[in-house]
């Protein structure tokens, strides 16, 4: 890609890059947190949470052809970072409060990707074009609906007992 940035359109590529790979890593990740969650409900809301971040991926895609650039993956040293961590409290968590670790988890890869899209979408709004703004906000506004929907089930989850393990007296 660039090897040094001196015009703020190869500043937007670049990140526009970061963005595309790490919704691809979100995909592994949110599958690994699917695997591992214990009820249904929580298994569900993180396979819709790939699907949404496999569209996602798409629309960057699609930014891409628009900018008429290739599509290039730059390191995303925070999403592998995200799924490593998420590896390692997965393994480090007893089977009955997996829950209790899955949604922060999702939580995390949630933020990630509001804190990629809200500034490219301010970028694209202002430099670009209102159509590639139009695009990433609805990627940006899907992101913050599951955001909330991660915290409702997560404050149901905290408060139901059924998954918590209590300690002996």
């Amino acid at each position: 890609m660039f090897e040094y940035f001196s015009e703020a359109h190869e500043l937007f590529v670049y990140r526009l890059g970061i963005a595309r790979g790490a919704s691809r890593r979100a995909i592994v990740t949110l599958g690994v947190l699917e695997q591992e969650s214990q009820r249904r409900e929580v298994g569900a809301l993180m396979l819709d949470l790939s699907e949404e971040a496999r569209l996602h991926a798409a629309v960057l895609e699609d930014c891409f052809a628009e900018l008429e650039r290739n599509v290039a993956v730059p390191p995303g040293h925070a999403a592998e970072g995200l799924d490593k961590e998420a590896h390692t409290v997965l393994r480090k968590t007893a089977e009955g409060i997996k829950d209790l670790a899955v949604l922060p988890l999702a939580l995390e890869v949630l933020y990630e990707a509001i804190a990629m899209y809200e500034p490219l979408t301010v970028y694209a709004r202002e430099w670009i074009s209102g159509h590639l703004a139009d695009q990433l906000e609805r990627c940006l506004v899907e992101q913050l609906a599951s955001r909330n929907r991660v915290l409702d089930l997560m404050r149901q989850v905290f408060a139901s007992g059924e998954t918590v393990q209590t300690r002996p007296e």
